[in-house]
């Protein structure tokens, strides 16, 4: 079982690379909708910083997560597009 400085550790890790929602979209070229969208689906794992009363405030995308969604995304084009021929 690890020791609660180890969870913190790795949860500090991953911020390190994080990026704001209005970041993704930007690296996504998509609206900022879009990505609270993936994000509220579960899509896109993200990490709330802080207790904000706003739904949306405090949100941060690890980059692991994004490179990871682009991955799936480009293999399931990939299937699609297979498919199709």
């Amino acid at each position: 079982m690890p020791k609660p400085n180890d969870e913190l550790a790795e949860e500090l890790a991953l911020l390190q690379g994080a990026l704001k929602p209005a970041e993704v979209a930007e690296l996504l070229e998509v609206h900022s909708a879009t990505v609270y969208r993936l994000i509220a689906s579960g899509e896109l794992p993200s990490i709330r910083i802080g207790s904000g009363t706003k739904r949306r405030t405090g949100l941060k995308v690890p980059q692991s997560a994004v490179v990871e969604y682009l991955r799936n995304s480009r293999s399931t084009l990939t299937q699609s597009t297979s498919e199709v021929a």
